[in-house]
C-alpha cells in the first residue's frame, strides 16, 4: 500500500480523536467504510433507526465534505422514500429535491453552502469547522434525527 495523502492522514487521525470515539461509544454514529475519498457512517435516531451516510472528503478538513443519504445494505444511494421524516428542519435538511439527493441541505456541507454567504450569519454554528471536522458534521446529523423534529417510524 501507497503512502497516505495528507488529507486522508487528517482524517483518519479524526476518527482516533475523542469526540469521534465518544460519539461512537455511544452508539450515536459508527465508520462503516473508508475507501478514500469516500467514507461511510451510520447515524442512530431517536427510534433507533440506523441512517447511513456517505461522505466525500476530498481536501480534507480544508475543504468541507458533502454527504448524501446512503443504504447500508446495498451500499448505494439511500432510496428518497426511506429518508429521515420530519415536521420542519428534518424536510429541509433531508431533501431529496436539492440537488437531485446529491447532498443535505446543511450549512456544513460542501454542495449546500455554495451560495449561501447568508448562512455565515444566520447559522454560525452550523457552518464546518476543519478543526472539529467530521464529527462536526456527524452531530450536526445525530442532533437533526434526534430532535422533536424528526418523526419516528412506527415499530
Amino acid at each position: 500500500m501507497g503512502a497516505v495523502a495528507p488529507d486522508e492522514a487528517v482524517f483518519r487521525a479524526h476518527l482516533t480523536g475523542g469526540s469521534f470515539l465518544l460519539g461512537a461509544s455511544s452508539d450515536r454514529w459508527r465508520l462503516v467504510a473508508v475507501s478514500w475519498p469516500h467514507a461511510v457512517f451510520g447515524v442512530r435516531a431517536a427510534d433507533g433507526i440506523e441512517y447511513g451516510l456517505r461522505f466525500e472528503c476530498r481536501d480534507y478538513p480544508r475543504t468541507p465534505p458533502t454527504a448524501r443519504p446512503w443504504d447500508l445494505v446495498s451500499d448505494a444511494p439511500l432510496a428518497h422514500d426511506r429518508w429521515p421524516k420530519g415536521v420542519s428542519r428534518i424536510p429541509m435538511a433531508f431533501n431529496p429535491g436539492w440537488k437531485n439527493g446529491s447532498c443535505l441541505y446543511l450549512p456544513c456541507d460542501r454542495q449546500s453552502i455554495e451560495g449561501h454567504a447568508n448562512w455565515h450569519g444566520e447559522h454560525p454554528s452550523l457552518i464546518w469547522d476543519p478543526a472539529v471536522g467530521i464529527v462536526h458534521y456527524l452531530r450536526i446529523v445525530h442532533d437533526l434525527l434526534n430532535s422533536g423534529d424528526y418523526l419516528r417510524r412506527a415499530a
